[in-house]
């Protein structure tokens, strides 16, 4: 019986050590797959705020959601804006009568004149409130547009074929040699810290798509009411309403630009994280493959965590910029 034993345990060792290769291989699979999805939803939802912010009120959603507002500006605003312009008009017309000496010493010619001209200005703000609008947003999109290809080019050069990707694959994938235990544990810790870290990423993906809309309806609630706050434009002691209507349609427009600065921010810092500088194995100091890559992505949702708060804080950022209260 005795003589039998070095045989058994060398059977024995080596079922286990064929468990452990192939536990290291089903880990290494799955670790890679979770890893190269997160990737994947990064450089997805930096395509995704570049194309929402670069899209035009009338075009976004197909540009059913802009139908929809012109009907109610037209059909809802616009008759009210009629009313107001009526009473803003007279208002202006009998404060540029009383003002010189009440009544005492008036240039009619000169009156009328300033009066048909600040209410023709002011009839066509009325007229065309949805065509300035857009063109504010234009602006905002044409800025964001010249930031884009720059962005573009940053993150996905270095998260597509990333280096973490490579150094998963050189170090656990189609491995000749037999896995040790550290390399099966590290592996599962890896896998679930990628699975957990996907999931994280997926949710913050969610909660910038809010932002996004939220920024889109709020722009769509501003343009379904313009011809109201545009009515006061030219009047003398209203104007303030129309100026300030504009300044928060500008806010709203440049919120765009300062949202895609902070997600060009944010793949500056990626390519720092996936920067080959950056990941040295160090063996001696326990510096491991496996260390490295948990480190790099956890620094990931740090940074993706960084550019939901940032983007957040974009429109309060633009109200004080424009000096908004």
């Amino acid at each position: 019986m005795i003589q039998f034993m070095p045989v058994f345990l060398g059977v024995f060792d080596s079922t286990i050590q064929k468990l452990m290769n192939g536990w290291r291989d089903i880990f290494y699979e799955l670790a890679y797959s979770n890893l190269d999805n997160m990737l994947t939803d990064m450089n997805e939802k930096v395509s995704t705020i570049s194309t929402e912010l670069t899209t035009a009120p009338d075009t976004w959603q197909g540009g059913t959601i802009w139908g929809l507002i012109e009907k109610i500006a037209e059909n809802v605003a616009l008759p009210v804006a009629g009313t107001v312009f009526m009473f803003v008009v007279l208002w202006e017309l009998i404060s540029l009568l009383i003002q010189p000496n009440n009544l005492a010493d008036v240039d009619f010619v000169s009156v009328l004149m300033k009066w048909l001209i600040k209410t023709i200005v002011a009839a066509w703000f009325i007229a065309n409130s949805l065509v300035i609008c857009n063109c504010f947003f234009g602006i905002g999109a044409d800025m964001v547009n010249k930031t884009t290809t720059t962005l573009g080019t940053i993150t996905a050069e270095n998260t597509q074929g990333s280096i973490l990707l490579q150094y998963l694959t050189d170090n656990y994938g189609d491995q000749d040699k037999d896995a040790e235990s550290g390399d099966v544990s590290g592996l599962i810790s890896l896998t679930i810290s990628t699975w957990f870290i996907d999931l994280l990423i997926k949710f913050m993906g969610i909660l910038i798509t809010i932002i996004l809309y939220s920024r889109m309806i709020s722009i769509y609630l501003h343009c379904a009411v313009a011809p109201l706050p545009l009515a006061t434009i030219t009047n003398h002691h209203l104007s303030n309403i129309g100026q300030g209507y504009l300044k928060n349609v500008f806010a709203l427009a440049m919120q765009a630009v300062l949202m895609m600065i902070c997600v060009a921010i944010y793949g500056v810092l990626v390519a720092n994280v996936f920067d080959p500088t950056t990941i040295t194995l160090d063996p001696d100091n326990g510096i491991t493959a496996i260390k490295l890559l948990t480190k790099a992505c956890w620094s990931t949702v740090g940074i993706s965590i960084l550019l939901v708060y940032t983007m957040f804080k974009c429109e309060g950022i633009t109200k004080q910029v424009f000096a908004i209260q």
